[in-house]
């Protein structure tokens, strides 16, 4: 008679439930990988979106009142919402800008303060004429 090696049942279960541990770390570091790979592109998108805002703010010919100012567009195939206050300093030819950028929240989702729910805060600086 030959004897036959072949896998137990108990054998075959063990290497299931290893293969089944390891694909469900796989899958987990996966989905963590594209939420952060979201989250990176919502960021680059609202800082392109705030540099913008900041450059054509120190581009007129006048430069902005102190105050808040708000707006909406769409960048990069989505809506988003920019919010700026412009301050006076110590320096009477300097003025802060403080820009906030979010995606736009869709109906149902938290809205609240856009500066709590923004995914970038630029602060920059304009020059004008005392």
């Amino acid at each position: 008679m030959r004897s036959s090696r072949a896998f137990t049942l108990i054998e075959v279960l063990v290497a299931l439930a290893i293969f089944a541990v390891v694909a469900a770390s796989v899958l987990t570091a996966s989905a963590r990988s594209l939420q952060i790979a979201s989250r990176l592109e919502d960021k680059t998108l609202a800082m392109w979106i705030a540099d913008n805002r900041l450059t054509e703010l120190q581009l007129r010919e006048t430069p902005p009142s102190t105050g808040k100012d708000k707006g909406e567009l769409d960048y990069g195939g989505r809506r988003w919402e920019w919010q700026s206050e412009v301050e006076g300093t110590s320096d009477p030819v300097l003025r802060r800008v403080t820009l906030w950028v979010a995606p736009r929240p869709t109906r149902g989702a938290g809205v609240g303060k856009l500066e709590d729910r923004a995914s970038v805060r630029l602060v920059g600086f304009i020059g004008s004429t005392p």
